[in-house]
C-alpha cells in the first residue's frame, strides 16, 4: 500500500525547486502545482509506502530540513 502525504509550500516555484533540491539526493517526490491543486497551495507530494522504514524517513525529514526554510 501507498499513503500519499502532501507538504503544502505555497508558490509553485518553490514547490518545483523543492522537489528537485530532494530528487538531487535520491528522494522519490514531486512538486504538484495549479490547475491540480488551487493557486497559492501548491505542495510536495511525498509517497510512503511499506518500503520506506524509520531510516529512510528520517533522512528525508532531515534533508528536507537542509534545503527549506518555511
Amino acid at each position: 500500500g501507498t499513503q500519499i502525504q502532501p507538504i503544502v509550500v505555497g508558490a509553485p516555484d518553490a514547490a518545483v525547486a523543492l522537489a528537485k533540491k530532494l530528487q538531487a539526493k535520491g528522494h522519490d517526490i514531486r512538486a504538484i502545482r495549479p490547475p491540480t491543486v488551487p493557486e497559492g497551495t501548491s505542495r510536495l507530494r511525498l509517497a510512503i509506502t511499506l518500503h520506506v522504514d524509520e531510516e529512510i524517513m528520517g533522512r528525508m525529514l532531515d534533508d528536507l530540513a537542509q534545503v527549506w526554510s518555511p
